[in-house]
């Protein structure tokens, strides 16, 4: 199997395993959030998950698609995919909204969603296929990464220092080690994984830099 197909097929998997999560703790829901936002969507786009979405469709539905998604896909600024992935993360997570979602399935399976498009847009600029238009350099990249981790590792860090409960609908025994506990997963783990993924994807994007200009030197020994 070619490591484009394990990588999108283990994304799948990462969404299942998120579903499978024991989340009637707060700890168990943030372990679903990090897989749902940082892995999933990565393993989804490096692992061409566009590709994928439109080989199942009918050729016409596929052209005028994925033409859409050309065009979108390559007009996708970093400022926006950052700024619609900060507004996703924290607002699910003001209290109001993250115990509605905690109390209603329906709302739940939103939040989900959510997520996982939120991981798709932050992720896009780095992994996306086709390339933003405003291709960033290793610089930008560093730069870009370093921004995305902010949401997480600011909501993360109160989590685990706030001695109050935050999240009515988690109330109960042990509520308040249990949130610290939360806040270290989306904290330390969510800052390690997106750093992982993203140091990844700029070596991946270097190589790929050195590839085009070995092509453009030959090219030119050619002529």
């Amino acid at each position: 199997m070619k490591p484009r197909t394990l990588a999108f097929v283990a994304g799948l998997l990462a969404i299942l395993a998120a579903l499978e999560v024991d989340d009637q703790r707060l700890s168990g829901h943030m372990i679903q959030h990090l897989l749902l936002i940082e892995v999933a969507p990565a393993l989804l786009l490096s692992g061409r998950a566009v590709h994928h979405l439109l080989r199942a469709l009918p050729p016409r539905p596929r052209r005028s698609f994925g033409r859409g998604l050309v065009a979108v896909g390559r007009r996708a600024h970093p400022a926006l995919c950052l700024t619609l992935f900060a507004v996703i993360v924290l607002g699910t997570h003001v209290p109001v909204v993250f115990d509605a979602c905690a109390r209603h399935d329906g709302l739940h399976i939103a939040q989900h969603g959510a997520y996982l498009f939120a991981g798709f847009v932050m992720w896009w600029p780095l992994l996306g296929e086709p390339i933003p238009r405003r291709r960033l350099g290793t610089i930008g990249q560093l730069s870009y990464i370093t921004v995305a981790m902010l949401p997480m590792t600011l909501l993360g860090a109160y989590l685990n220092r706030d001695q109050t409960l935050f999240y009515p609908a988690y109330a109960g025994p042990g509520a308040l080690l249990d949130q610290q506990r939360a806040g270290a997963i989306m904290w330390v783990g969510g800052t390690t994984l997106m750093a992982a993924v993203g140091l990844v994807a700029v070596l991946r994007s270097m190589l790929a830099a050195e590839r085009r200009q070995r092509a453009r030197e030959l090219h030119e020994v050619a002529r």
